[in-house]
């Protein structure tokens, strides 16, 4: 059986840091597959998958399959040289639709594909079950300064509605805004709490932001969202139409099925096994400890 190392970007920015990528495209890679692990230095290794890493040196260096795993476009602020570094991998992966078709357009003959963020669903716990008739709360969570760019367009419906709204992140909401001044509740971001907290609420609301690397960005927080039971909304007008309790539980019941029958982990751990098979039919194995 061949072995697969990933390279984390958690592991590359420090062990305590908060990742989504990383639990969502290597951990759960990792846990879920004998012949992926995390990597580990020294070892040898049949492939490497470089999540959100740019190492130019160990690619250069590895003699086998390599994969760079893309969920941000961060070339765009100038901090890497996509093409130097994509070059160097036999295939890219990337975690949405628009990122995909940006990186074929650089890489018009490598293997780019698209592989959603998918779900352990050992990691999450039961889908919330019995809605509430009224909605009362709502929830946003993430990396505070994500909020500050798109969670001000609920503001004044949050406000007409007298909706408590309660934000589980990094960091306290601290921008002097409009929705600063609903005095939200603050919840520290805990991986092991935060799916049973999110439970608590009535809708998540998850914004688009107008901003240009918005656009590339996964939809992970509302596929987590729907594997706990959860209607999400993107827009005012759709947390307005959430507000029906029969519009609610038809919404939850319905995105629980997408994410059964598209997001489980193991649709990931295929679509890797076969980019490496394809990448071995022109490009031999040769481990290489490093």
């Amino acid at each position: 059986m061949s072995r697969i190392g990933i390279l984390p970007f958690s592991h590359f920015v420090g062990a305590d840091k908060v990742v989504g990528s990383s639990f969502l495209r290597a951990e759960g890679i990792a846990n879920n597959a004998a012949d992926f692990e995390i990597w580990k230095q020294g070892k040898k290794y049949d492939g490497l998958i470089f999540q959100k890493v740019y190492w130019k040196e160990m690619m250069q260096l590895f003699k086998g399959p390599k994969i760079l795993d893309l969920c941000d476009p961060d070339w765009l602020n100038g901090s890497v040289n996509i093409i130097e570094i994509g070059n160097l991998a036999d295939a890219i992966t990337c975690s949405s639709e628009a990122l995909t078709a940006m990186v074929k357009k650089m890489f018009r003959r490598k293997i780019v594909i698209h592989i959603p963020d998918r779900l352990d669903f050992n990691s999450y716990p039961a889908p919330k079950i019995q809605h509430n008739e009224l909605v009362k709360n709502v929830v946003w969570f993430g990396f505070i300064k994500n909020a500050y760019e798109t969670l001000n367009q609920f503001a004044a419906i949050i406000k007409e509605y007298n909706l408590k709204l309660t934000i589980i992140a990094d960091q306290p909401y601290s921008q002097p805004d409009a929705i600063y001044q609903l005095q939200p509740t603050y919840i520290p971001y805990n991986r092991q709490t935060v799916y049973t907290l999110l439970k608590d609420h009535d809708v998540v609301l998850n914004p688009r932001s107008a901003k240009v690397s918005f656009k590339y960005k996964s939809n992970n927080k509302s596929v987590i969202s729907w594997k706990l039971g959860l209607p999400v909304a993107e827009t005012a007008d759709q947390l307005r139409k959430l507000f029906m309790l029969h519009e609610r539980i038809n919404e939850a019941n319905k995105k629980q099925l997408l994410v059964t029958q598209q997001y489980n982990i193991s649709r990931s751990i295929a679509q890797y096994r076969s980019i490496i098979e394809e990448i071995n039919r022109v490009k031999p194995i040769n481990c290489y400890s490093l």
